[in-house]
């Protein structure tokens, strides 16, 4: 529940700064939940989605069309997102 809560905030968090327009809680094949990220109005796309590895003890970052963006904590899967949310969004410069 707890995770649901965090993620849930983020999730506002993201829509609140004009990065996201929605999230929706989904299900994936094992009947395990999903939380998914989406921008765009009309032609609303899927950004990325979370997931809990049980196996693992981890939680998953996919993009939009499932490739793999990042594994780890929840903490760090979310302030990895929030800082790639912010390079798209030209919020933030990448001086790399």
């Amino acid at each position: 529940i707890d995770d649901h809560k965090n993620l849930e905030s983020f999730g506002a968090h993201q829509i609140s700064r004009g990065r996201l327009t929605r999230y929706h809680w989904n299900k994936d094949n094992n009947d395990d939940p999903v939380f998914e990220l989406y921008r765009g109005g009309a032609n609303e796309v899927l950004v990325t989605t979370i997931e809990r590895d049980r196996a693992k003890g981890e939680f998953q970052a996919k993009d939009g069309e499932g490739k793999m963006l990042m594994t780890g904590t929840l903490d760090h899967i979310m302030a990895f997102l929030d800082r790639k949310l912010s390079i798209e969004h030209g919020e933030t410069i990448v001086t790399e």
